[in-house]
């Protein structure tokens, strides 16, 4: 009995105690983050100066892929095989398309029938014009017989018009379907050979017919979205390749071509025409060195400061003791910086180590990097080395 006694009351205190700690904690929610203790830096101002950089492939300069376009028809009939070489204008297959092919045999026979028409009524007139002239002169009858017949010959001119008319109207639009008809037939842009011909093929992403031009090589590359913005089609850029080192060919961007999305980020292809002799040949992998970056007076903080929330950056500060979270914009990186273009100014302190448990509101501790709170020309000059090394 004693011992259920002393049990319980064990079970009493027990519970006393750590309804009193906490009861201790809700009055002051600080208290386990005064314990942490985090690290600021102070944000810098440098000029960014960096090449843009990426990898390149050696390409056929005009790479012609055939796609089947359903609501052309059928493909009728495939007019070159592997291997043929082709030019400009060579048609590689044809289309069949049963609608139009109905809408041009009916025009046709429309024409004909009005062709006949008018044909007809222009014999009609010739034949009244002979009766009318005929016609005795001296006979009493005849200025009423040639009335007549002058009536009747105006309404077969008038209906040979119209026959006319209407014929015109009906080969107008058979010039039409048959510049359609004629669209059926497709045709190389290119000089080169035939890569592959995929007739029947069920695969709607793959080429019913491919040409590989014959009249040189390009270089394609891929940007970021960060990267694309620097550089516009027509500036120069300047081509190394890994298997001849010490050597550079010069080269023009000639088009970004139609945005990707790879793994949820937006990827911008583009070509570089070469502007001079080179001994590029296709496949071979090269490097892309677009223009130098260079952006002056920079504000940058330390890449580990930055952190994300669902895809949106920001960045640590401390006020009056305690952490704030603020929501900052991103511009370009060197090295271990990063550029800052909204959201926070120069000399702010950010936290710059910050960990995935901080939040915001938290009383912290700080140790900060020596900072110059001066905004003296002299200063920035000398925050800009600092970065720089």
């Amino acid at each position: 009995m004693r011992k259920r006694i002393l049990m319980t009351g064990l079970a009493v205190f027990a519970l006393l105690l750590l309804a009193f700690n906490i009861w201790i904690f809700s009055r002051d929610e600080g208290a386990f983050a005064r314990a942490q203790n985090v690290h600021l830096a102070p944000a810098r101002v440098i000029d960014i100066k960096r090449a843009i950089v990426t990898e390149g492939a050696v390409v056929p300069s005009e790479n012609e892929k055939f796609y089947v376009q359903e609501k052309l028809g059928y493909v009728k009939e495939i007019a070159v095989k592997e291997g043929d070489e082709v030019t400009p204008g060579t048609v590689l297959f044809v289309y069949g398309n049963t609608e139009l092919d109905g809408k041009i045999a009916d025009l046709q026979q429309k024409k004909e029938e009005y062709t006949v028409k008018e044909k007809h009524y222009q014999e009609m007139q010739t034949e009244l014009q002979s009766q009318a002239d005929a016609l005795p002169v001296d006979d009493p009858d005849s200025v009423k017989k040639k009335a007549d017949l002058d009536k009747e010959q105006s309404e077969a001119a008038m209906k040979s018009e119209l026959a006319t008319t209407r014929a015109a109207a009906v080969d107008a639009q058979l010039t039409q379907l048959n510049e359609e008809k004629e669209n059926l037939s497709i045709k190389s842009n290119t000089t080169g050979v035939v890569k592959s011909v995929n007739q029947g093929s069920s695969d709607t992403e793959m080429p019913i017919v491919e040409v590989v031009s014959t009249d040189g090589v390009q270089v394609n590359g891929e940007l970021d979205e960060k990267d694309s913005i620097l550089v516009q089609a027509g500036e120069k850029v300047t081509i190394v390749s890994p298997a001849l080192p010490g050597k550079k060919w010069e080269g023009t961007l000639a088009e970004f071509r139609e945005a990707t999305k790879v793994k949820g980020k937006a990827i911008f292809p583009f070509t570089v025409k070469l502007d001079q002799e080179h001994p590029f040949k296709t496949g071979q992998a090269v490097k892309i060195e677009l223009k130098p970056v260079i952006k002056e007076d920079a504000v940058v903080i330390p890449e580990t400061a930055l952190m994300k929330e669902k895809t949106k950056p920001f960045v640590f500060t401390v006020e009056k003791g305690y952490l704030k979270k603020v929501p900052v914009k991103t511009g370009l990186e060197n090295g271990s910086w990063i550029e800052i273009t909204s959201g926070i100014k120069y000399n702010n302190s950010v936290v710059s180590d910050p960990t995935p448990y901080l939040t915001e509101n938290t009383e912290v501790f700080t140790s900060e990097t020596k900072k110059d709170d001066t905004k003296s020309k002299n200063s920035v000059k000398d925050t800009k080395k600092a970065a720089q090394q």
